[in-house]
């Protein structure tokens, strides 16, 4: 599996195992989180520490994931960001759309 899932407590943890987030795993990755979130539907905490690279469909990706949330009233928040992914957030200005902190939680 290419996320790691911990819904242990009030929020869903998501570790995505992967160094590259793009083209060649996307479809995967989104199966796996929308399969979580149909489960259960609540906050999630999406670690992205391995990440060293995001392309436009890893970001679509993350986009769906927050309507999804954004429309059953939860919300997501990303940790872990590496240098390449967090300046995409900020170019696409998303920085200020997604709730980012800077060390996740264990």
């Amino acid at each position: 599996m290419k996320v790691s899932i911990d819904n242990s407590s009030q929020i869903i943890k998501m570790r995505l195992n992967v160094e590259k987030f793009d083209v060649s795993n996307m479809q995967e990755i989104k199966k796996e989180l929308q399969n979580e979130l149909e489960k259960k539907a609540q906050d999630v905490l999406i670690d992205l520490s391995p990440v060293s690279f995001v392309d436009s469909s890893g970001l679509s990706v993350l986009i769906a994931i927050f309507k999804q949330l954004n429309a059953s009233k939860h919300k997501m928040q990303l940790c872990g960001l590496q240098e390449q992914p967090m300046e995409l957030l900020e170019i696409t200005q998303l920085h200020k759309v997604f709730t980012l902190i800077n060390s996740c939680p264990n």
